[in-house]
């Protein structure tokens, strides 16, 4: 005759459901919390949220050269040669001349929306501007040209300035690329899925 052991059941199933409960509790620790999808509660609702105005901004994909300017966020540096790159966090590079290692001398500024990484081969510039791989030919260094751009290579990219409401302490709705560029932000009453917070 053959008994079950139904205690032996239960530490299995509580042990299996350790990962789930930690990746839960871990959600929600972050900014944008909660569940996503199919799994959100439609009746979630709060009473007021900033929601994404979406649009296309022309100036954020148009890369220029300009006069050298002060460093004010300073990103990651890549030297070829003997010039280094530095970036201006989500605006652009820096193009210094490190032929002088102590006195570097500033050549000029190129302009690029989004930028947060750099990398140099040869006469060519690689980046992104904005979600957008883009080639820049640097040959003339005061006077930098597009070559060439892979539209949404990293799709999932918002730069950082754009990815939530210049307010804090407020619920609003997760911005999502694939509408196009965030251009704004509007507060409304009694928003669904307003499932970011801004600390």
């Amino acid at each position: 005759m053959s008994t079950t052991k139904p205690l032996l059941v239960r530490p299995l199933y509580i042990r299996h459901s350790l990962p789930v409960l930690l990746l839960a509790f871990a959600t929600t620790l972050s900014s944008c919390w909660g569940f996503y999808g199919d799994r959100n509660p439609p009746e979630y609702v709060v009473a007021e949220a900033y929601v994404p105005i979406y649009g296309y901004d022309a100036a954020r994909y148009t890369i220029t050269s300009r006069p050298a300017q002060p460093t004010v966020n300073a990103g990651k540096i890549y030297v070829w040669g003997n010039t280094l790159f530095q970036v201006e966090q989500f605006e652009g590079v820096h193009l210094i001349d490190y032929s002088d290692r102590k006195n570097p001398v500033k050549l000029g500024f190129i302009a690029i929306k989004g930028c947060a990484d750099v990398t140099v081969k040869g006469d060519f510039l690689l980046t992104n501007n904005m979600q957008d791989l883009v080639t820049i030919d640097i040959s003339n260094r005061s006077d930098a040209k597009e070559v060439s751009r892979v539209k949404g290579a990293f799709f999932a990219y918002i730069a950082p300035e754009f990815s939530k409401p210049d307010k804090h302490n407020v619920h609003y709705v997760c911005p999502d690329q694939s509408k196009g560029d965030v251009i704004g932000w509007k507060l409304e009453k009694k928003v669904k899925n307003a499932w970011c917070y801004n600390n």
